[in-house]
């Protein structure tokens, strides 16, 4: 009782901890739901089951609520996601103007190479072409992992399961050219393109040429999507790099101080040891002088004697 008395005594006034309420000689009710029992000896609670008890409640009281907050709040890659369904279905509905005008550019100089294969094509036709070559050649690659992706809701990724090599296909499923096909084009579509003025500027109205001859928005549906597709992995790639420095952050603080970090992680600067070692010497140097002096005086006063 004396030893515990000292050490109650040697503690400051000023540190107070959090339970220092609950530490109390007399009984106190247990928080815990319908719980008539008192509370241990600096807790709130009478057993670990009453506080876990309490927690779930609270948990089913507050998640609801969290959840719907959460609902009515979505990402803007969703919003963009949902903008693009209302303009494809405003697209589906209309019909072909049958006024439209296409730019016809003039068959004799307007050519051009594609930056792919390298032959000359039309101008009128460069787009399409392009699109088509770049995907013979993108199915010849192979971008696959032996783990198969699990998110919740819509997968962007193709997954296509290659039993040859067993991996899946990790290209975006809208752009995948070996494993997801373009759907077939109607004779009645709409292209449903929306015009712009001065490249960013939306007016309102969409192109409503034959989708199948379209050439001047040739799969602009496709490549909205995959945009949108693109911005999320980069979104789901910062995050895990912002949780990998969290990581060593954590790490780094927890191994902060320690005898094995200060040990290894330490640079020796020759510089500044050669200096520090230096110095010593010549304070060595100069106490050796000063003791040779002493010793030197005290024999002569001696022999005075």
């Amino acid at each position: 009782m004396e030893i515990a008395r000292k050490r109650k005594d040697s503690g400051s006034d000023l540190e107070i901890t959090s339970n220092a309420h609950l530490q109390t000689d007399f009984p106190r009710q247990c928080y815990g739901p319908a719980c008539t029992n008192s509370a241990r000896f600096g807790s709130k609670y009478c057993s670990d089951a009453c506080g876990n008890r309490l927690a779930t409640n609270r948990i089913y009281q507050v998640l609801p609520q969290r959840i719907q907050e959460w609902a009515l709040s979505p990402c803007e890659l969703d919003k963009r996601h949902r903008e693009l369904d209302m303009i494809v279905e405003r697209a589906r509905h209309a019909i072909i103007d049958p006024n439209a005008e296409y730019e016809h550019e003039e068959e004799s100089e307007m050519s051009m190479y594609c930056i792919t294969c390298g032959h000359e094509i039309h101008s009128k036709t460069a787009i399409k072409h392009m699109e088509k070559c770049f995907n013979k050649y993108e199915s010849q690659a192979s971008f696959g992992s032996v783990y198969k992706t699990r998110i919740e809701g819509n997968n962007m990724f193709c997954d296509f399961f290659n039993p040859s090599n067993r991996t899946y296909c990790k290209r975006l499923r809208v752009l995948c050219p070996e494993h997801c096909k373009d759907p077939k084009i109607g004779e009645n579509e709409v292209c449903g393109c929306p015009l712009v003025t001065n490249v960013f500027d939306l007016t309102g109205e969409f192109c409503r040429a034959p989708k199948k001859s379209c050439t001047k928005h040739y799969v602009w549906e496709k490549l909205r999507r995959a945009e949108i597709d693109l911005e999320r992995v980069r979104q789901w790639l910062k995050m895990d790099e912002l949780l990998e420095k969290e990581r060593q952050i954590r790490q780094s603080m927890a191994s902060r101080a320690g005898v094995l970090a200060l040990m290894l992680h330490s640079t020796y600067n020759h510089e500044v040891m050669e200096e520090i070692t230096k110095t010593s010497q010549k304070d060595q140097h100069a106490m050796q002088k000063e003791l040779a002096k002493r010793f030197r005086k005290v024999p002569s006063i001696a022999c005075h004697k």
